[in-house]
């Protein structure tokens, strides 16, 4: 292969590595749709492109556990708090720079119900799709 070719693939295998990350699921809080040990294709994201009902990696909160958490957007800048969010945050739409995630497993979710709004600096990646498991 010509030394142009292999520095385009090199080129293009970090920039994939920028954009794309493989995340393991640590617990319930997203069950039934994700459980512990699934794997997920993430892509690199910012709040500009966050939207309701996408799955996000945020960086956790939390100083013990996972370094990330992986919850579902419930709202983003300008939209409603959700009603069982607004207690915690004190207001009626959601302010710029900053998003609300639920867990789909409520009964056992951290998420914005206890911490609040997150913000757009906590925001990791959004989920492409879950990965299959290699056959044994």
């Amino acid at each position: 292969m010509a030394a142009g070719g292999v520095a385009g693939l090199a080129l293009l295998a970090v920039r994939l590595r920028r954009t794309y990350l493989v995340i393991r699921v640590h617990g319930d809080s997203m069950a039934p749709t994700l459980t512990d040990g699934d794997r997920l294709l993430s892509r690199r994201t910012d709040l500009a492109e966050l939207r309701n009902g996408q799955i996000a990696v945020v960086v956790s909160p939390r100083p013990t556990g996972s370094r990330y958490l992986i919850k579902r957007v419930a709202a983003v800048p300008g939209d409603p708090v959700p009603a069982h969010v607004r207690w915690v945050v004190g207001d009626d739409v959601v302010p710029d720079g900053r998003f609300v995630l639920i867990g789909d497993n409520t009964e056992a979710s951290f998420d914005s119900r206890e911490h609040g709004y997150f913000h757009a600096a906590d925001l990791h990646a959004v989920t492409v799709r879950k990965l299959r498991e290699a056959a044994a």
